[in-house]
């Protein structure tokens, strides 16, 4: 480490303090999932801090048996290897029975917190000791050896603990904020469903029906092409026009229904698919690979933000942005563009899939009562996200300081929502 830690902090190798370190299973694992079991933890699911679970696979009992060396259990830190080597969470109490795969597995003894060792991994130091112990020619990694001779600063325990207990403050808001996320999401879409895959609008009591190429839909209302009610990749940038500075969402920026991050560069040196000019409210969908985890509304960007070509950009013309957004999230919808993309190694869809989509266009007051209710489920989710975003800046500002012993633990800054609230 390069400072100058406390004199109670002590040198030791990893390995030192810790009762286990080992490697997920690495193998074939085509054969061996199920629709529900034992939770099999990938590397897509650790990501700084937490487990997620969002895409997790399962195995069952049988094969989780045989799978002793990689079981995972509550207090163990699991460590990326490969991807984004050294990202590291802690597993918690809600996973008593879980199991890995090509992931750096350590059970800290009594002298190592395991939250403080995450801290460590997470932090800028971490991330530059990991990457300076990477082997592999075609794709690199962090093994096992890297992992029991990485040497690193020890704080007594109960420093360790108040270090984490610190950082953990401000994940537990962002979780909380999260789960308030994950509610208004759901809200938004349970009432999509009520109203235009069920029916169940206000005022549908006695409504008739007719028949439609999509099925019975009320009468009054119809059905059109995606093309002729929003527009598809409406503005794209002219390299002799273009503005010094942009802001760029790449593929990788975009998590389940939010834009985690736009990133700030020179136009001169932005990768040649940074094109598509995106505004307030327009939609972006993943053309490669397409699914929903790579779909989310943009709300208030900086100016000149682009996207990358690897999107759609959809932004509504005749029918309101929040309907279009609920639309293309739906499982029809998700179902239909998988169906349509084509290509062996990268399934991708085309402008022309998204145009050709065919919607139901409700009437207008119905349209207009359904914005009424969620523009404000939706400027909530966005109010929240940037909360989360000013707190994981706090702590990552404040991760690298306590982590080296740089600031006394005593003075730790505590999150304050109220603090967090403006953006």
């Amino acid at each position: 480490m390069l400072f100058d830690p406390p004199e109670s902090w002590r040198k030791v190798q990893l390995e030192e303090v810790c009762d286990r370190i080992t490697v997920g299973h690495v193998g074939s694992m085509a054969d061996k999932y199920v629709d529900d079991g034992i939770p099999f933890l990938r590397s897509q699911n650790i990501t700084p801090f937490k487990i997620d679970l969002g895409s997790v696979k399962y195995i069952g009992e049988e094969f989780n048996s045989k799978l002793k060396k990689s079981a995972l259990r509550p207090g163990d830190v699991a460590v990326v290897r490969t991807g984004y080597p050294g990202t590291a969470a802690v597993i918690p109490p809600s996973l008593p029975i879980s199991n890995c795969a090509d992931l750096v597995v350590i059970t800290p003894s009594e002298d190592l917190d395991p939250w403080f060792l995450s801290c460590l991994f997470n932090s800028i130091w971490g991330k530059g000791a990991v990457a300076g112990n990477l082997v592999g020619v075609a794709q690199q990694h962090f093994n096992v050896s890297a992992a029991k001779n990485l040497t690193i600063y020890l704080p007594p325990l109960v420093t360790q603990r108040r270090i984490a207990a610190a950082l953990s403050a401000y994940d537990d808001l962002i979780e909380n904020n999260t789960r308030r996320i994950e509610i208004l999401e759901e809200m938004a879409r349970r009432l999509y469903e009520e109203w235009f895959v069920h029916f169940r609008f206000p005022g549908n009591e006695g409504v008739s029906f007719k028949e439609s190429e999509l099925g019975k839909i009320p009468e009054g209302w119809r059905i059109q092409e995606l093309g002729d009610v929003y527009q598809i990749n409406p503005e794209a940038i002219k390299p002799k026009s273009a503005p010094d500075e942009i802001h760029y969402i790449d593929i990788a920026s975009v998590s389940p229904g939010q834009i985690d991050k736009a990133e700030t560069m020179q136009f001169a040196n932005a990768p040649g698919r940074a094109r598509r000019i995106v505004r307030s409210g327009d939609v972006l969908w993943s053309c490669v690979r397409p699914n929903r985890r790579s779909c989310a509304m943009v709300v208030e960007p900086r100016e000149n933000t682009v996207a990358s070509t690897g999107f759609a950009v959809l932004r509504a013309r005749s029918v309101s942005k929040h309907y279009l957004y609920q639309h293309v999230r739906a499982d029809q919808f998700v179902s239909y563009l998988v169906n349509r993309a084509t290509g062996a190694a990268y399934p991708a869809v085309k402008a022309a899939d998204f145009k050709e989509a065919k919607i139901i266009v409700p009437q207008r007051d119905i349209l207009s009562d359904f914005d009424k209710a969620v523009a404000p489920m939706r400027s909530l989710i966005h109010r929240l996200d940037r909360k989360n975003a000013n707190l994981r800046a706090q702590r990552d500002l404040l991760l690298p300081k306590l982590v080296s012993g740089e600031i006394d633990v005593s003075d730790i800054p505590m999150p304050n929502d109220k603090e967090v609230e403006a953006a």
